[in-house]
């Protein structure tokens, strides 16, 4: 593997830690390594072709209502009696939140 390729592969990790939402600052950290390895490669600092990373569909993730309410720090009871509200749905006899529309709601509050 030629460096170039090494810079290809870590640019295209990065954008899919970023294309996830990690919750690590994986992307930034990343980018650092990129640029340390770049100054000691002696190349410029320029970004290895961003526009060629596939950004791979976000996979949601779901809650569990005792995590929703952990999350948003509320009573026992509440993600039930909120469901249709925070977005829950019936996964078989299991009741379920999207992360992203329990974090929206958490955006909202603040």
């Amino acid at each position: 593997m030629i460096l170039l390729e090494f810079f290809t592969q870590l640019e295209r990790r990065a954008a899919e830690a970023e294309a996830v939402g990690a919750t690590a600052p994986v992307g930034s950290v990343l980018r650092v390594v990129l640029a340390e390895l770049q100054a000691v490669d002696g190349a410029k600092a320029a970004p290895v072709a961003a526009t060629a990373v596939p950004h791979p569909p976000a996979v949601e993730r779901y809650l569990t209502p005792k995590q929703v309410e952990q999350l948003l720090q509320l009573p026992e009871g509440y993600a039930y009696d909120h469901q249709r509200q925070l977005g829950g749905v019936k996964v078989g006899k299991y009741l379920r939140f999207p992360e992203s529309a329990v974090r929206r709601r958490l955006e909202r509050r603040g």
